[in-house]
C-alpha cells in the first residue's frame, strides 16, 4: 500500500504512523484523511503490531488543517471522492482511536488546532520539551471543532478545557506534563523516551493490554459498580490464557516473560 502524505511502517512489534508534509508543517488534508483510515486499516490487520506510534515528518507534529487545500477540494471533482465535510474529516483523523493496539502520539513539534486534537485521539502522549499545542481555533474566529470540546474536558477537567479552548493560548511542554496532557516531556533523548514507552507497552501481554486499553475508553460511562462487574469478567478471562500463565511462570523463575498473544 503507498501514500503520499503519510509514511506507514510496521517493525515488529512497533507500528509508525508518521504525518510527511514537512513544508507545510504536516498541515491536514482530506487526502491525507483518507490515507490515516487506510494506514488504521492496515495496521489493524497486522497481528505482529502491538502499539503505534503516531508523530510528525521534520521539526512539527501538526500546524492543524490546511484550509487552503480545504477549500480547494470543495469545489472540485475531488470534494466528491473525498470526505464530504467537516464531520467526515473529523472522523477520518480519529480513526487512529479505531486502532486495535495502543497508540503514543509522539508530539515532535507544535500541534495547534486540529493537530492537536488529533494527538488528543491517541491513547497516550509524549511531548518534546520544545513542542508546543493549543485549540486555537478561537484565534481564527471559528468553533473548536474534532472532538475538542468532548476530548479535552475528560483528559484535564472542564475548568482547564474552557481556559484552552476559550483562550486558544499554547501551552508548552512542563505546563502541559501538569495538566495531564502529555504523559511524559522529553529534550534530546526524546526519541529514546518514545521507544522506551513503546517497547514497555509492546513487552507486555497484548491481551491484557487490549481489554485493560477498552476498559479505559469506557469508564467515564461506568459506575464503580459496573467497572467491578467489567474487571472482575475480564480479569477472569485473560487469567484463563496462555500469557497469564507464563506470566506467573516467570515471576516465579525470575525472569523476564515472553507472551505470545494467546
Amino acid at each position: 500500500m503507498s501514500f503520499e502524505q503519510i509514511q506507514v511502517t510496521t517493525g515488529f512489534p512497533i507500528g509508525r504512523i508518521t504525518l510527511h508534509r514537512p513544508a507545510e508543517r504536516n498541515a491536514m488534508t482530506a487526502r491525507m484523511g483518507r490515507e490515516i483510515v487506510q494506514a488504521v486499516d492496515s495496521l489493524n490487520r497486522d497481528e505482529a503490531v502491538r502499539v503505534v506510534v503516531i508523530t510528525g515528518a521534520g521539526k512539527g507534529f501538526c500546524s492543524g488543517a490546511d484550509l487552503r487545500t480545504l477549500g480547494a477540494e470543495a469545489g472540485s471533482e475531488a470534494a466528491d471522492e473525498g470526505l464530504g465535510g467537516a464531520e467526515n474529516f473529523y472522523r477520518a483523523f480519529l480513526s487512529i482511536r479505531d486502532l486495535k493496539v495502543p497508540s503514543i502520539a509522539a508530539i515532535n513539534g507544535h500541534a495547534v488546532g486540529a493537530g492537536f486534537c488529533f494527538a488528543l485521539g491517541a491513547d497516550l502522549r509524549v511531548m518534546h520539551r520544545d513542542a508546543r499545542v493549543g485549540m486555537t481555533f478561537v484565534r481564527l474566529g471559528i468553533h473548536p471543532g474534532m472532538a475538542a470540546t468532548w476530548t479535552l474536558p475528560r483528559l484535564i477537567g472542564p475548568s482547564a478545557a474552557a481556559d484552552l479552548l476559550l483562550t486558544g493560548r499554547l501551552v508548552g511542554a512542563d505546563e502541559a506534563l501538569a495538566l495531564g496532557i502529555a504523559s511524559r516531556i522529553a529534550g534530546e533523548d526524546f526519541e529514546s523516551v518514545v521507544e522506551e514507552m513503546a517497547g514497555a507497552i509492546a513487552s507486555a501481554a497484548p491481551i491484557a493490554v487490549q481489554t485493560a486499553r477498552e476498559t479505559l475508553r469506557g469508564s467515564e460511562s461506568r459506575t464503580i459498580d459496573d467497572a467491578l462487574v467489567r474487571e472482575a469478567s475480564v480479569q477472569a478471562m485473560t487469567f484463563a490464557t496462555a500469557d497469564a500463565a507464563e506470566g506467573i511462570q516467570a515471576m516465579r523463575e525470575k525472569r523476564p516473560p515472553v507472551f505470545r498473544g494467546r
